[in-house]
């Protein structure tokens, strides 16, 4: 089925967040553990929130500091060129536009923080509609946010989907949650090879299993 509603996560798949999230989070945790982590293990936390990864990787922590400490960090080095946008991203959003396609983002990340990338980057309305942690209280690999943000698109609502809309929708993203967010969601994923290593025996272990998988942006034109 041809696909008409586009939807992307945003960090690791349409900008490259990667090297400043992990610096933030070995910054974070050289304050609070006096140690630094694998950076495989930092990369294999990509997608979940920060309440999350806090309560695993810093349990006793005080997640309200340890967020703020981890969000100044990350604030006052964003601005150092290790943050920016994937080549051929602004060019296939454009070709998707043109072909009349409906795009959305359903992000991990606050909406305050998403508009100041996109502010940042020039890209602000380059997209139809955005759901971001701040939209849900279930995040991915729970199928929520995607569901909004289709609902969002489709004018349909969240919890009564049409099957002929979920076929027409494609997740597009770089990690375990967004591929498992898509498949609890019962809707086509791609997988992205252009952002970090993904552990897809991890992913195939937690039962989550991408559609397609792309090396290139410009490929998921011959996917829709």
């Amino acid at each position: 089925m041809k696909k008409k509603y586009i939807i992307f996560d945003f960090d690791g798949t349409l900008v490259n967040t990667n090297d400043i999230i992990i610096a933030s989070w070995q910054a974070t945790f050289e304050h609070y553990l006096g140690c630094r982590k694998p950076v495989r293990e930092i990369e294999a936390t990509f997608g979940e929130t920060l309440m999350h990864t806090i309560g695993v990787k810093l349990p006793g922590a005080p997640v309200n500091e340890v967020i703020d400490y981890y969000r100044a960090y990350q604030d006052s080095h964003k601005d150092e060129g290790i943050v920016y946008v994937f080549d051929g991203i602004k060019e296939l959003i454009s070709e998707l536009r043109a072909r009349g396609l409906m795009i959305g983002v359903a992000t991990s990340r606050t909406t305050y923080s998403f508009n100041n990338y996109m502010k940042q980057f020039g890209m602000e309305g380059a997209v139809d509609e955005i759901v971001t942690m701040d939209d849900v209280t279930r995040h991915k690999p729970d199928p929520e946010s995607l569901n909004v943000c289709l609902a969002r698109l489709s004018g349909f609502p969240a919890d009564a989907l049409p099957e002929d809309v979920k076929g027409q929708a494609v997740m597009i993203g770089d990690t375990k949650f967004d591929i498992g967010c898509a498949n609890n969601a019962g809707i086509d994923s791609v997988l992205v090879g252009w952002s970090h290593y993904v552990d897809e025996e991890d992913m195939a272990e937690h039962g989550f299993e991408p559609t397609y998988r792309i090396d290139r942006p410009d490929e998921l034109l011959d996917i829709i």
